[in-house]
């Protein structure tokens, strides 16, 4: 996708930055081309071996302008359809540890800039059903047998 780094140096930087007293929140992407729900809890249990105090996570968005829309707009690639997303995402925020703050769990663009999925027009969509799943799956860290359990006074 671009970045113009691999996994080896952000671990890197990940590391430094901690040793700098740093905390760090990672992006994980949900429905990059040839990655699936094992290959993103993959990323995600290396992530969180790596040392993150935070995560956000979101929905691949294809977008004008970009390599990817191109791909799109050529029938090469498709968006993540609401129901794998929510899967996913709801896996993974199970398998992470409580300790990890999740600062988004969705995302949005608008039209025309947002080509596919159309439903990341609204982040609320994906949330929802985030919300449905985990409270029918369990919440963070529960596939872990350390659910988060609410702060007490």
């Amino acid at each position: 996708i671009n970045r113009g780094h691999d996994f080896a140096c952000y671990q890197r930087t990940t590391q430094l930055a901690r040793e700098r007293g740093l905390k760090v929140c990672s992006h994980l992407i949900v429905g990059l081309p040839g990655e699936g729900q094992a290959e993103c809890l993959q990323t995600l249990e290396r992530v969180v071996e790596t040392g993150v105090d935070g995560i956000k996570l979101h929905p691949l968005h294809i977008v004008k302008g970009s390599i990817m829309a191109k791909a799109w707009e050529a029938g090469r690639l498709n968006g993540i359809e609401l129901e794998d997303y929510t899967l996913t995402a709801g896996e993974m925020i199970r398998h992470t540890p409580p300790e990890v703050i999740y600062h988004r769990i969705s995302a949005s663009a608008r039209r025309p800039t947002l080509l596919a999925p159309l439903w990341c027009e609204n982040r609320w969509t994906g949330m929802v059903g985030l919300d449905r799943y985990l409270n029918e799956h369990g919440v963070q860290g529960s596939a872990l047998g350390r659910p988060w359990l609410p702060p007490t006074a």
